[in-house]
């Protein structure tokens, strides 16, 4: 019993100088009792104590998430190499792919894109390759079934199918009326009035129409015709024939000369100009094709002298643009090639009055396709001309210019005209004077003056942009 109590107070003891102990160092004191058994239970109070910090600090280190994962996955100096590599590698991806044409994207992406290229047999891939070599015509082209009038002031309508050779013009005049709504039914209206008022010739009027805008057509015509008491062979074209005899044409040009490609059969019609050709009678040669919004003030077999200019190799006759949508469009072209004449208004800037009797650089603002004439028989036995057609040849010309339009045989004609300028005859702005005055609003206030001038006067008004035409 003794040395029982005798150990309990030696553990007492132990415990009391441990504590005093641990309140000594905290304030910097010794404990007073300096036994060696004492000293010995301090030490291992002391150690004990020093393991429990340690097991508690190694927990809450566990526990603790590290602040920044990435910096900690990426200790290894490889893995940060690597990935450094990797977002170089991107940033050049985007620095090419943004300095890179747009038909050069879509060739890229239509490669990685579709499946059907890693289908193709070896003798389908050599057929795709050399399928632009073929001609231009279709194997198989619609009937094409047009219904012909006589369309007298003093009678009604005289269906000529069967007696057209009796009746035939000089004056082939095509133009497109489809899809009728308010606005087109005064243009056409207008059109007809100011061209039968300023001619009394025997015209032949060609209309590519729809079924649902032909009854408006007609009834538009025989209004003026009994108001200027006139005759007028007239030729109705069903749109969907016309647009499918030229769809090849189309698909070739549209990817890279229309806005919204693969829209209805409205897009073909955008190429009329280049395969209308295939449209017109053999026996026809000359033929001007017109927008509807053109207004006439003078008569049109003015016009039609001017097939007198042509040089033996010219096909078509077009007059200049008149704004810089192709300044616009070749922003990237002239970058790389400042001094170019290809964008520039016809007329210089800066033409001093000093400098009259000295040779004038004329630029070349394009080509507007409001006013076409066409030497019809001369374009068909052009093989150079078709050759041009095809899908290689576009390609590279478009390539070569970085070039991307939206208006159809417009954007065509301007690099054709550019490129092979002896295939075009160059139609004075007097026959095509533009009165729209879009872009001055929209960048290039500044110049549009010096691409808007046409001097002399004029004969007949483009109300493009549905602007309003002079009294």
């Amino acid at each position: 019993m003794n040395c029982y109590n005798r150990c309990a107070a030696s553990d007492f003891e132990m415990a009391k100088n441990s504590f005093k102990t641990f309140i000594s160092q905290k304030h910097k004191t010794f404990p007073a009792d300096q036994n060696m058994y004492g000293m010995k239970c301090k030490s291992q109070l002391l150690e004990d104590q020093e393991n429990v910090t340690l097991i508690i600090n190694r927990r809450n280190s566990i526990r603790q998430k590290p602040k920044n994962w990435t910096w900690t996955f990426l200790r290894c100096k490889w893995q940060k190499k690597l990935v450094l590599l990797l977002i170089f590698i991107c940033m050049c991806v985007l620095i090419v792919f943004a300095n890179t044409h747009l038909l050069v994207r879509g060739n890229i992406l239509s490669a990685f894109l579709s499946s059907r290229l890693n289908k193709l047999s070896h003798a389908e891939k050599q057929e795709a390759r050399y399928s632009d070599i073929q001609a231009t015509t279709p194997a198989f082209p619609p009937v094409l079934r047009p219904t012909h009038y006589m369309l007298n002031y003093s009678s009604t309508q005289l269906e000529l199918d069967a007696h057209l050779n009796g009746f035939s013009s000089d004056y082939n005049i095509f133009v497109i009326y489809t899809r009728e709504n308010y606005h087109l039914n005064l243009k056409f209206d207008l059109f007809a009035h100011s061209l039968l008022k300023h001619t009394n010739a025997q015209l032949h009027l060609h209309v590519i129409t729809d079924s649902e805008s032909q009854t408006s057509v007609l009834e538009i015509l025989q209004r003026q015709i009994r108001r200027f008491r006139r005759t007028v062979i007239y030729t109705i074209y069903d749109v969907k024939v016309c647009s499918s005899i030229i769809q090849d044409i189309a698909a070739k040009l549209s990817p890279y000369f229309s806005s919204t490609p693969n829209s209805y059969y409205s897009d073909s019609l955008f190429f009329l100009s280049l395969g209308l050709h295939r449209i017109a009678d053999r026996s026809l040669n000359r033929a001007i094709l017109l927008d509807c919004d053109i207004v006439f003030r003078s008569d049109v077999r003015l016009l039609f002298n001017e097939f007198d200019n042509f040089l033996p190799h010219q096909l078509y006759g077009l007059a200049p643009e008149l704004t810089p949508v192709y300044r616009h469009i070749l922003y990237r072209y002239r970058v790389r090639y400042p001094k170019t004449s290809f964008g520039n208004p016809y007329y210089p800037m800066n033409n001093e009055k000093g400098s009259q009797h000295s040779h004038i650089h004329h630029g070349y603002p394009g080509l507007n396709s409001g006013v076409v004439l066409l030497l019809l028989n001369r374009i068909r036995s052009s093989r150079s001309y078709l050759e041009k057609l095809t899908h290689s040849e576009v390609h590279t010309l478009v390539a070569k210019y970085s070039f991307k339009g939206h208006l159809g045989d417009q954007d065509f004609f301007t690099l054709l005209g550019y490129e092979y300028p002896n295939l075009i005859y160059r139609l004075d702005c007097i026959w095509n004077r533009q009165l729209c005055t879009w872009w001055k609003d929209h960048g290039y206030s500044d110049i549009f003056d010096a691409y808007f001038r046409c001097e002399g006067n004029i004969k007949m008004y483009h109300g493009n942009c549905n602007t309003r035409i002079p009294e």
